[in-house]
């Protein structure tokens, strides 16, 4: 990711960020015992741990708030090549992210596709089709997802970790972090049915953005190219996912030259 000043890598002014943590605590030192938490209600249970946990909750809670990274430390993906040494600049969770959709649209800057509705022509990805059951074209691409090898094409080093599936709905959900800087992008898929081909066929709607900076060197397009590729390549076929080329999105890839 190349960072740059302005609204899309921006964060809050640290004297605001201080005063915020520093009310919190104040607060929080005032609060009785945590008796609503299920696993701390036994009266041999540990407090310390409770305030612990609580406080990060607070804390994490506030900081997307106010649009800074949470300040307590991320702990690496088990899958990463290696874990990030020095400080990580994760960035924020965005609004809706996560949430099981509907999916997002994208920011003017080049570090983002989505298959949304509404998402304007320079970032809008064409939805993959399936030809299978929409129960097993999810679980394909649930399993190439988890089979994706960090590190490939230079991207995603830091490796990723699936934080929510639900096949009931056909949302997936994945954070991905860079090597160097600990930078979290966030992707996600709708697999949707078609109901007029009597049960089979549908299309996959896709997010991949980046959180902070402007540029992201081409990390959204390699890492989304790669799970198109595999899900292609897969003994059941049925899979249509265009690769994100030169030709379909020529300022996406002069700017991240």
């Amino acid at each position: 990711h190349a960072l740059a000043s302005g609204p899309f890598g921006a964060t809050r002014p640290a004297g605001l960020r201080f005063a915020v943590l520093f009310a919190l605590a104040v607060a929080f030192a005032q609060l009785p015992s945590l008796c609503w938490l299920p696993e701390w209600r036994s009266p041999a249970a540990a407090e310390v741990p409770g305030r612990r946990a609580t406080l990060a909750i607070l804390l994490a809670s506030t900081a997307a708030a106010l649009e800074v990274p949470a300040t307590l430390p991320a702990d690496a993906f088990p899958n990463g090549l290696k874990e990030v040494k020095g400080p990580k600049q994760p960035g924020f969770l965005p609004s809706g992210v996560g949430t099981g959709g509907p999916l997002a649209g994208c920011k003017p800057s080049p570090n983002c596709f989505s298959s949304a509705p509404g998402t304007d022509e320079a970032h809008f990805l064409k939805p993959w089709q399936f030809s299978s059951k929409s129960s097993d074209a999810f679980a394909d691409l649930e399993r190439v997802v988890r089979a994706y090898p960090p590190g490939q094409r230079g991207v995603d080093g830091g490796g990723f970790e699936i934080q929510r599936s639900d096949p009931q709905t056909g949302y997936l959900y994945v954070q991905f972090e860079s090597l160097k800087k600990g930078y979290i992008d966030d992707v996600e898929f709708i697999v949707r049915s078609d109901g007029s081909t009597g049960g089979t066929g549908g299309e996959v709607l896709v997010r991949s953005a980046s959180r902070l900076g402007y540029l992201d060197l081409g990390v959204n397009a390699k890492r989304l190219n790669k799970i198109a590729e595999d899900l292609q390549a897969l003994p059941s076929g049925g899979w249509v996912a265009p690769k994100i080329t030169g030709e379909r999105f020529p300022k996406y890839v002069e700017e991240n030259r």
